[in-house]
């Protein structure tokens, strides 16, 4: 994928898709946009044209204020709430946040869906994400190689393995700071053959290496007790074992 330039932190920036019918709802959303573009970046999975953000972990009205720079708790809360009430998203409330779906999505291979008219290619004209009116226009022929398409399929599947690796290790990863989480997030693509509590340590090394002197009390806490199966079981511990917060 060629270089861009353009950065969302320390990360390469992506597209995300958004209709232009958005404009037809203003009445609807509001202000309320930038979180629901929130919750349309975070989508990793997607079912029955519904779309499941960071994976059905619960997400806390922080984390969202954290991402959304220099916006209050009490907006995000209320935009939230507006989305809801509107039919742009759905949740569920669980003890560590709301589980947010978003309704009508089409997040996932938007510009592979196209119909070719002499020669060229047209996006196929379907609503996403509540709204009505597609951007249409040629684009490349269909055997050309689609850089956008490529940038969410590379985002799809980061935001898969970050899931995984928290659904792993039992913890929720709103419980942890977002600086953190991001560093453990990044060191993903570099883990070769470690065991689940070897790379933990290794997120705790590359925290300590940014200057940090305390780690995250859950995050220890879960190491240390995944440290101690994987010596009880000889070596490595099954991932995706336990998910303490879905207990009853």
């Amino acid at each position: 994928m060629t270089a861009h330039g353009r950065k969302y932190g320390e990360k390469d920036s992506h597209p995300i898709p958004l209709w232009n019918g958005v404009f037809e709802h203003y009445d609807r959303i509001g202000d309320a946009l930038w979180e629901f573009a929130w919750c349309i970046d975070r989508i990793t999975d997607e079912r029955d044209d519904v779309g499941i953000v960071l994976g059905g972990s619960p997400v806390k009205i922080p984390t969202i204020v954290a991402d959304l720079k220099g916006s209050r708790r009490e907006t995000v809360r209320r935009h939230m709430d507006t989305l809801e009430s509107e039919n742009y998203i759905r949740r569920r409330r669980t003890p560590y946040g709301h589980v947010i779906e978003v309704l009508n999505s089409r997040k996932f291979g938007i510009w592979k869906k196209e119909k070719q008219q002499n020669g060229f290619s047209l996006s196929e004209e379907k609503p996403i994400h509540g709204c009505q009116k597609p951007i249409g226009g040629w684009q490349k022929p269909k055997n050309d190689t689609n850089k956008e398409d490529s940038a969410v399929t590379q985002q799809y599947s980061a935001a898969k393995a970050a899931s995984t690796f928290w659904l792993s290790v039992g913890i929720n990863p709103a419980d942890v700071t977002g600086p953190f989480r991001k560093t453990c997030e990044d060191l993903l693509s570099t883990r070769n053959g470690q065991s689940l509590g070897e790379f933990m340590g290794i997120c705790m090394d590359a925290w300590e290496a940014l200057g940090n002197k305390t780690q995250p009390r859950v995050f220890a806490k879960a190491k240390a007790r995944i440290i101690t199966k994987e010596r009880e079981q000889g070596g490595r511990l099954p991932e995706l074992e336990d998910i303490p917060w879905q207990k009853k």
